[in-house]
């Protein structure tokens, strides 16, 4: 029973704040047309399963996977609404393609470096 209190715990704080974040980024994006917030959607997507990680053991892989698809899907969502309303039209620190590209490859390599950091600290945790 503790696992599993933990468990909802340490998964609904990350997810709030992931989704805190892409409520963030969407406001800003809705009121500052031609700024491009760089690592916005690399933190909206690396958030949730990098915070349930480090938040202590006992996360399964399937849960640390739920959370990492679930702050890419946030991040892209929220991409594919600015971009479809014109508000993702700054410039892209990418050498190909705009803002909306570089949004969606920052979103991927946010959830691949939270599964990263989270299946290195289950291994750390599986150690002691």
């Amino acid at each position: 029973m503790t696992a599993t209190i933990r468990n909802s715990t340490a998964t609904r704080t990350p997810l709030l704040i992931g989704a805190g974040l892409a409520a963030l980024w969407l406001a800003l994006g809705l009121v500052s047309n031609g700024t491009t917030y760089h690592l916005a959607p690399l933190l909206v997507a690396a958030i949730p399963a990098t915070l349930a990680a480090l938040g202590g053991p006992g996360l399964s892989p399937a849960r640390l996977i739920g959370l990492g698809g679930v702050g890419a899907v946030g991040a892209l969502a929220v991409t594919a609404f600015l971009s479809a309303t014109g508000n993702l039209d700054g410039p892209s620190l990418l050498p190909f393609g705009g803002a909306a590209v570089e949004s969606v490859v920052f979103a991927g390599l946010g959830a691949s470096t939270a599964l990263v950091v989270g299946f290195v600290r289950s291994g750390a945790d599986n150690d002691h």
